[in-house]
């Protein structure tokens, strides 16, 4: 528990200095005084758990975010084309099976969906393991069902601890 309560200090002390842009030693000293209180709250309340502060997902994701860019790109391409001639859309909803074991990863596979461009996620169902996606056209709908986006989030959630 102590090694949650470092890790959410250390990460919400590094989001208040990026986002700060003050570095004297008073707003420091206060900016890493809040965090630790923030950590306090949150460790009182029992909702700083391996859900809240999912440590393992944050190791593998900078190698992803390149995968991700790549996939952005790539859809932007297509949604381009379906603003350039509208007769070209299809509106289409699939449902994708996930693999995902935690629910973090679930919600990570379902924002992934969501960020690239032509297609959004609509329902996640925890339970079946199942995500409702609706897409710009049928490509971009089916482009999610090919397993690649899940095998890339699995492999995210099975960092090692």
């Amino acid at each position: 528990m102590v090694q949650r309560i470092i890790g959410s200090t250390a990460l919400l002390f590094a989001l208040w200095l990026i986002m700060s842009g003050h570095y004297t030693g008073l707003l420091m000293s206060l900016g890493l005084l809040s965090a630790f209180g923030v950590t306090l709250i949150a460790h009182r309340m029992n909702i700083l758990d391996a859900e809240a502060l999912p440590v393992r997902i944050f190791i593998r994701l900078p190698a992803a975010s390149f995968w991700l860019i790549s996939e952005i790109l790539k859809s932007n391409l297509a949604v381009v084309q379906v603003i350039l001639d509208p007769s070209l859309a299809t509106p289409t909803q699939v449902t994708v099976n996930a693999s995902q074991k935690t629910a973090a990863g679930l919600v990570t596979h379902a924002n992934f969906i969501t960020l690239t461009p032509g297609t959004v996620s609509v329902a996640v169902n925890e339970r079946q393991k199942k995500i409702t996606v609706h897409g710009l056209t049928e490509e971009l709908a089916e482009s999610c069902l090919d397993g690649s986006m899940d095998a890339k989030v699995t492999w995210i959630e099975n960092a090692p601890s």
